[in-house]
């Protein structure tokens, strides 16, 4: 895939998503964002200037649920109505260390959240045939 955008408060959690990622080969290009907003603003300025190519969106986000400004549930409830539409090959998947039942069941009412992974990023994880499955399904 082209691009992955990863939206997280923790900078060290980014440098660490973006080490696995690169490492795992499974993107050209890695976006880091440190809150929920500039995610969303960054999303819509790739809509406003590709707006004849879809190739220039990411093709997965890993998005951390609480931040400070727009947590990660007020990005999802943005980006479903302001940037799915668009976004339509983009798939979500949740990074949080939350173990609430709820949040799991919660980000379920997504079609484009695909995943919620409560430990850390592997290239095991990356590399492994249900994520495959998850993102090209």
């Amino acid at each position: 895939m082209k691009k992955i955008l990863c939206i997280n408060d923790n900078e060290l959690t980014l440098f660490l998503q973006k080490q696995v990622l690169s490492k795992s080969g499974l993107s050209e290009e890695i976006i880091t964002i440190t809150d929920g907003r500039s995610g969303m603003d960054y999303c819509k300025k790739l809509i406003r200037e590709n707006k004849d190519s879809t190739e220039n969106y990411p093709g997965l986000i890993f998005l951390d649920l609480y931040m400070p400004g727009m947590n990660g549930w007020e990005f999802l409830h943005h980006y479903s109505t302001e940037i799915w539409p668009d976004f339509k090959n983009t798939r979500i998947i949740i990074t949080s260390y939350s173990i609430d039942e709820l949040d799991y069941e919660r980000s379920k009412q997504y079609p484009f959240v695909v995943d919620f992974l409560t430990t850390s990023l592997s290239t095991a994880y990356l590399q492994s045939p249900t994520l495959s499955a998850l993102l090209y399904s």
